[in-house]
C-alpha cells in the first residue's frame, strides 16, 4: 500500500474518531423543546408508510422528509409493530404519541436516543463526503483542519447531535456547492454534478430554505460562462444553461424519489410546503391561520436592522478564533500562489455567497430568527475561518522562523484547533449555550443565551424524580413535555402561556391547585415581559429548588403546599 493511501486512511480515521468523540456521549441526557414533536411527526410519517398512504408524509412548509425517514428507521429499529395498531395518525401538537408508546411498554426516550445516533452518522457521512470535495479543491491538510475548526464550533456541533434539521440541512448545502464547483473546475466528470444535483435535491427534502441554495449555484455559473466568454458568449451561455437544467433535473428528480408523497399527490406536497413557506415567511403564519397567500399582505422585513439582528445572534453564537478567522479569510483571494489562486477565489466566492445568502433569507422571513436557522452560514463562515487561520500561520512562520518552518506551523494550527474544541467542550452536554465572552462583555445579552432550548428542565425533573411518592406526583411545568416528562416518573401537565393573558385566570388557578410542584422555566419565562408580573408574584415564596447552569438560573421549583393565599388572589387578578 502507498504512503499517500495510508495518509488517506489515517486521515478518514481521524475525521471519523474526532467527529464522533463529542457528539455521542450522553445524547440521550436531555431533550429539546422541538424534538417532541418531531417524534410524533415521524411516527406519522412511519405510519403513513405502513398504510400506504403516501399522501400523508408531509409537514407543511419544512418538509423534513430526511428527518422523517430518520424517525422512521428509529421507528423500524425500536417499534416495528407501531404501524400495525390502527391507531391513526396521533396529533403531534397535543403529544398523544408519548402515551401511546407507553401503554405499549415503550419509551419516547429511547426511541429519540435511536434517531439522534442515526442522524448523527448521517452527518458524519456527509462530512466526510465535505473533505472529500474540499481536498480536490485545496490540499488535503489544509481542507483537513478547515472541516475539524468548523466540525467543532460549538452551535453546529450542537445541533449535529440533536434531532433535528440545520445540521444535515447546511451540510447538504455546501456538499451540492462544492461538487458543482469541482465538475466546473476539473474535467466535467459527470459524477459530481449528479452528486451536486442530488445533495440540492436532500437540501429541499430537509428545509424549504434551502432555496438559497441559488445564490452560490448562480454565481458559479455566472463565473463559469465569463471565464468561456472566450469561445463566445451565447455558446457559453448555452453551455452552462445545459449545465443547470441537468443539476434542476437531478435536484427534481431526487424530490420525487425519496418523497412518497409526491408519487400520489405532488400538487398537494408542493402546495403545502411552498404555500405554506411564503406565508409564513411573508405573511408572518401558516395557511391554517391566514387562509391563503395574497400578496398584497406580503411583508418584505429586508431591511439592514432585520439583517443585522440575524447577523447578531449569529455573532453571539460563534467564537472569538471564528470572528477573526473570518477576517483573516479576506485575505485568501489575494494569495500569490499561482497553482492556488484560482481555487482559492472560486471557494472564498462561494463560501461568502452562500453565509450571506442565507443570513438575507432568515432576515426577510417574519419571526424566523432562531439561531438554528442560519446554521448552513455557521458551517460556511467556519470553514473560511479555518482557511483564514491556516493561511495565516504559515505566512507567519514564514517570516518568523524559516528553522523547522514546518513542525512550528503545524503546532500553530493545532494550537488553534485546541482551543476551538475547548470552546465548546467547555459546554458539553449542551453546547448549544455557549456565548461568545466578548459579545456577553459588549452586547445586551448578559443573562442568557437569545434562545433556551429546554435545557435544564431534565435536571429539575430528576431532582423531584428521586423525592418520596414521585410516581403518585404532578407537576405543573413549563415546556413540560418530553424535555421534562421524558425524565419525570409522574404525571407532567404541561403550563399553557395564554393562562397569564388576564382572560384565563381561573385556568391557571385550578391547573396549580391540581398539581403538587410548580415548575418555572426561569431561562425563557424570564426573559420574557408578559411573565413578569406572575413571575413577580411567585418570587414572594421560597422556592423547594433552583437549578443553575453555567453561572445563571434555569429553573425555579415551587412546592404548591407552600404556596400562600395570598398567590392565588394575586394570581387571579392577573
Amino acid at each position: 500500500m502507498s504512503q499517500k493511501r495510508i495518509t488517506d486512511i489515517a486521515i478518514y480515521v481521524v475525521l471519523i474518531v474526532l467527529f464522533l468523540a463529542p457528539r455521542v456521549p450522553k445524547i440521550g441526557s436531555f431533550v429539546t423543546l422541538d424534538e417532541p414533536s418531531w417524534l410524533s411527526q415521524g411516527a406519522n410519517f412511519y405510519y403513513a408508510l405502513g398504510q400506504r398512504e403516501f399522501q400523508n408524509t408531509v409537514y407543511e412548509y419544512q418538509p423534513a422528509v430526511t428527518t422523517m425517514w430518520i424517525i422512521s428507521f428509529a421507528m423500524l429499529a425500536y417499534f416495528p409493530e407501531y404501524r400495525g395498531f390502527g391507531q391513526g395518525y396521533l396529533d403531534y401538537e397535543k403529544g398523544r404519541l408519548d402515551p401511546f408508546l407507553y401503554s405499549h411498554g415503550k419509551d419516547p426516550l429511547a426511541l429519540l436516543y435511536d434517531a439522534r445516533l442515526i442522524q448523527i452518522f448521517v452527518i458524519l457521512v456527509l462530512f466526510l463526503f465535505l473533505y472529500y470535495l474540499l481536498q480536490r479543491l485545496i490540499p488535503n491538510h489544509i481542507a483537513l483542519f478547515a472541516i475539524l475548526f468548523a466540525s467543532f464550533d460549538p452551535f453546529h456541533l450542537s445541533q449535529s447531535r440533536l434531532l433535528d434539521h440545520e445540521a444535515m440541512l447546511s451540510l447538504f448545502v455546501m456538499v451540492s456547492v462544492l461538487a458543482l464547483a469541482i465538475y466546473l473546475s476539473q474535467e466535467r466528470r459527470i459524477i459530481f454534478l449528479l452528486l451536486s444535483g442530488i445533495a440540492a435535491g436532500f437540501a429541499q427534502l430537509t428545509k424549504s430554505s434551502a432555496i438559497a441554495i441559488l445564490a452560490p449555484v448562480g454565481i458559479l455559473l455566472l463565473i463559469q460562462i465569463f471565464q468561456e466568454r472566450q469561445g463566445g458568449f451565447f455558446k457559453a451561455l448555452i453551455s452552462i444553461s445545459k449545465i443547470f437544467a441537468i443539476w434542476i433535473a437531478v435536484l427534481a428528480a431526487t424530490y420525487f424519489i425519496f418523497w412518497p408523497g409526491m408519487w400520489v399527490a405532488p400538487g398537494k406536497m408542493l402546495y403545502e410546503v411552498y404555500g405554506n413557506a411564503f406565508s409564513y415567511a411573508f405573511q408572518g403564519a401558516r395557511l391554517k391561520v391566514t387562509g391563503s397567500l395574497e400578496v398584497s399582505q406580503f411583508n418584505l422585513n429586508s431591511n439592514i436592522y432585520g439583517i443585522w439582528e440575524v447577523a447578531r445572534v449569529f455573532l453571539g453564537r460563534t467564537t472569538p478564533l471564528t470572528w477573526l478567522g473570518i477576517l483573516l479569510g479576506f485575505a485568501i483571494p489575494f494569495t500569490r500562489d499561482r497553482e492556488l489562486v484560482r481555487p482559492y477565489r472560486q471557494l472564498f466566492t462561494l463560501l461568502v455567497t452562500t453565509a450571506i445568502a442565507f443570513i438575507a433569507m432568515i432576515s426577510i422571513a417574519q419571526g424566523r430568527n432562531s439561531p438554528h436557522y442560519i446554521l448552513t452560514s455557521y458551517l460556511a463562515w467556519n470553514l473560511l475561518a479555518g482557511l483564514g487561520w491556516f493561511h495565516f500561520v504559515e505566512w507567519s512562520v514564514s517570516r518568523i522562523s524559516p528553522i523547522r518552518a514546518q513542525q512550528i506551523k503545524y503546532a500553530g494550527v493545532l494550537f488553534i484547533l485546541f482551543f476551538q474544541i475547548w470552546s465548546a467542550a467547555s459546554f458539553f452536554p449542551y453546547y448549544f449555550t455557549y456565548q461568545n465572552p466578548l459579545h456577553v462583555e459588549t452586547g445586551t445579552e448578559r443573562d442568557f443565551p437569545q434562545f433556551p432550548y429546554g435545557e435544564g428542565l431534565e435536571v429539575a425533573a430528576q431532582y423531584l424524580a428521586s423525592l418520596p411518592n414521585a410516581k403518585d406526583s404532578t407537576v405543573l411545568s413549563y415546556y413540560g413535555r418530553g424535555c421534562f416528562s421524558y425524565f419525570y416518573p409522574g404525571e407532567t401537565v404541561g403550563f399553557r402561556p395564554f393562562w397569564i393573558d388576564g382572560a384565563h385566570a381561573e385556568d391557571l388557578l385550578n391547573a396549580i391547585r391540581s398539581a403538587d410542584y410548580l415548575v418555572v422555566y426561569q431561562a425563557n419565562q424570564g426573559q420574557a415581559e408578559k411573565y413578569t408580573p406572575y413571575l413577580n408574584i411567585l418570587s414572594s415564596v421560597k422556592p423547594l429548588r433552583e437549578i443553575w447552569l453555567n453561572g445563571m438560573k434555569y429553573v425555579i421549583i415551587y412546592k404548591v403546599d407552600d404556596l400562600p393565599d395570598s398567590v392565588y388572589q394575586a394570581l387571579s387578578n392577573l
